[in-house]
Formats: C-alpha cells, structure tokens, sequence
C-alpha cells in the first residue's frame, strides 16, 4: 500500500492527515483520489478521517457534498458510529457562509433527530448562523437548550451576539 510518491500508507489517521492537506491546498480532485485510495483498499475511517473529509469538501464550496458523505456513513452499520456532532458542523459553518440558511436549520433538525451530542462549539455555529442571517429570534431558544443540557455559553457566544446587536444598531 504505497501512494504515488512510493509513501506507505497503511492508517486512516495518515489518510485523514493527507486529506486535510489537500482540502486546505483547495485542491479537491487530491482530496476526492486520497477518499477513494482508502475505501478501495479497505481501510475504514475513523470520526477523524471523515471529519477532515467532510471539512474538506465543506471548505472547498461543497457543504452539499459533505452532508452527502455524512449520510452515506449514516447508512452503513459499519460507519454509522462515527458521525457526529463535530462533523455536521463542518456542514453547519460551510451553509451559514454561504447564507443557505434554511439548510442551516434542516441539518440542525438532523442533528436532533439523529441524537447528536451537541456542545458550545455546535451551539456557537447556530448562533454565528443566526448574527449572520439576522434572525436573532432563534437565539433565545438556542441559549435555553444550552442551558437545559448543562453546556455553559462561552466568550464567543456572547461575543457573536453582540456583534450582530452592534451592526443593526
């Protein structure tokens, strides 16, 4: 198992690193070779693997196509396990950039119905989602989840909060 430089790679971890290279390189077709190099030679991902994978393809234009792949590892018992919180919101960031917010709150949606474990980080993207979109209604709904779950706002939080109050004022 060696890649074209004659580099064996046998571990996911060394594909994931590979294809976090060539997601921040923007080189995609790279980052789509190194995917399919590993699942053809049967070396599974690992939560690391696929969330550089997702983050990839997210950060290069295509949230769409990182959902896509989070479903496909949603659909395999094999895979299934290691989908997360962290990984959808890769998803999250690269809609809420895009201003696709409607898709921001359908993945949220996902997210739930999916039972992810959610944290400050998953809770700051949707709220980031709400500065960016101007729908500041929603982040009082969002402060009150974080708190029935135990999940303490942070700096960023209040900090993205306040820096939409202070553009529409």
């Amino acid at each position: 198992q060696r890649s074209a430089k004659g580099v064996q790679i046998k571990a996911a971890h060394t594909y994931g690193s590979l294809i976090r290279a060539y997601g921040f390189l923007n080189d995609v077709d790279r980052v789509w070779a190194t995917w399919r190099e590993m699942r053809m030679r049967r070396v599974t991902p690992t939560c690391v693997t696929l969330g550089c994978m997702v983050e990839a393809v997210t950060n290069n234009g295509q949230p769409e196509v990182g959902l896509t792949l989070i479903h496909q590892m949603l659909a395999s018992e094999e895979t299934r396990s290691l989908v997360n919180a962290v990984i959808y919101c890769s998803v999250l960031k690269g809609f809420s950039h895009r201003k696709c917010f409607d898709q921001v709150w359908a993945v949220h949606d996902e997210m739930r119905a999916n039972n992810m474990q959610y944290s400050v980080v998953t809770y700051n993207t949707l709220i980031d989602a709400c500065a960016r979109s101007g729908d500041m209604s929603r982040i009082s709904l969002l402060l009150e989840q974080m708190s029935q779950e135990g999940i303490e706002p942070n700096v960023v939080t209040y900090s993205t909060i306040v820096k939409r109050y202070c553009l529409d004022n």
